[in-house]
Parts: C-alpha cells; sequence; structure tokens
C-alpha cells in the first residue's frame, strides 16, 4: 500500500515539476496500478475515483460546453487515456455529460446518471462499488464528494472561473480512504 502511495505521489511531483519547468499545463495521460499487496502476500484492489467538475459552458438554463469547455473535455480524455476505468457518472445536465463524453467514447463505456442533490447517498454508492471511477461533477458538489469519501476540507472550487481540478482518491479495499492527490488539467 505505501508503495502504491510513493508512486502515485512521485509521478504526481514529476508531472508537476516537469510542468513548471517547461511552463505549460499538466496534460501527460496518469497510468495507476490500482493493486496493493498485504502482509500476507494477498493482492487486494483499491478503488481509485477520479472526480472532475464539468468543463467551460456556454450560457443558459442546461447549457452545452463552450468551445474552450469542449478541448477541455479532450484533455481530459488525453489524461486519463492510460488509465483503466470501469464506470463514468455524471449528473444528468448537457455540461456534464458532454465533459465525460470523450472519457467514455476513448474507453468504450457508457455513462451513469447520479443525482448531485442527494450527495450523501451517491457517495455511499460509492462505496460499494469496485474499480477506477470518473466522477463528473459541479463546483458545489465535487469538493463535497472528495470530503464525503475521507479527505479533508477542500477549498471550494470558484464557481465563475475554475474547470480544471482532477481529484485521485483512493480508498483501500476496506474503502478507508488512503489518499488524495490534486491536480490541475
Amino acid at each position: 500500500m505505501k508503495q502504491l502511495i510513493i508512486r502515485v505521489i512521485l509521478g504526481c511531483i514529476s508531472l508537476i515539476s516537469a510542468s513548471l519547468m517547461a511552463q505549460t499545463p499538466i496534460v501527460a495521460p496518469i497510468a495507476l496500478n490500482n493493486t496493493a499487496v498485504d502482509s500476507n502476500n494477498n493482492t487486494k484492489s483499491n478503488q481509485v475515483i477520479f472526480i472532475v467538475r464539468h468543463a467551460e459552458k456556454l450560457a443558459g438554463k442546461d447549457p452545452s460546453l463552450s468551445a474552450q469547455g469542449q478541448l477541455r473535455a479532450l484533455r481530459l480524455a488525453k489524461v486519463l487515456s492510460s488509465t483503466h476505468l470501469d464506470k463514468v457518472y455524471t449528473t444528468d445536465y448537457n455540461r456534464t455529460r458532454e465533459t465525460a463524453t470523450a472519457v467514455t467514447q476513448d474507453q468504450q463505456l457508457d455513462l451513469s446518471v447520479y443525482d448531485p442533490r442527494d450527495m450523501a447517498a451517491f457517495t455511499q454508492y460509492l462505496l460499494t462499488q469496485q474499480g477506477s471511477i470518473l466522477v463528473v461533477g459541479h463546483s458545489n458538489t465535487s469538493t463535497d464528494l472528495v470530503e464525503g469519501l475521507g479527505a479533508e476540507k477542500q477549498i471550494p472550487i470558484a464557481d465563475a472561473s475554475e474547470f480544471d481540478r482532477l481529484y485521485i482518491v483512493t480508498l483501500n479495499a476496506n474503502k478507508q480512504m488512503v489518499s488524495t492527490v490534486l491536480l490541475r488539467y
């Protein structure tokens, strides 16, 4: 378990260092091994949950993504291209579905819809699931989900301007939070 956490942290540090040196945003694919070996040499699967807010949107009641949002959705698919996902969840809004579409097409997955008005129930539901999962939410639900999975209090997302947070929450086989990493994409 410690080795997995160290690999994830070192990989993130390497990506961040390279990005800072090159003065470019981080868009490298993320590849995670979500298995660990316990003290009896038994393999146990960790659950990895990727959590993002929808990409930039147009104005309106149920808006689609803007051109910049469409590019960010493609960037998300690129970042997650080396990670096998088992499930993708979005809310039932154009902006969240469109943010996830490139990922689902790339990984040949269907979208599953969750209700953002009941995050406590959705969080508990996620804890019954296995494998690697992407959740596309909103500025007011993404941090709630991260915290609900066991992370410390998160800084609120700037509603008008912040669309690039990518949380990686790792839970052990007992569904206890092992690590939370925040990247920008």
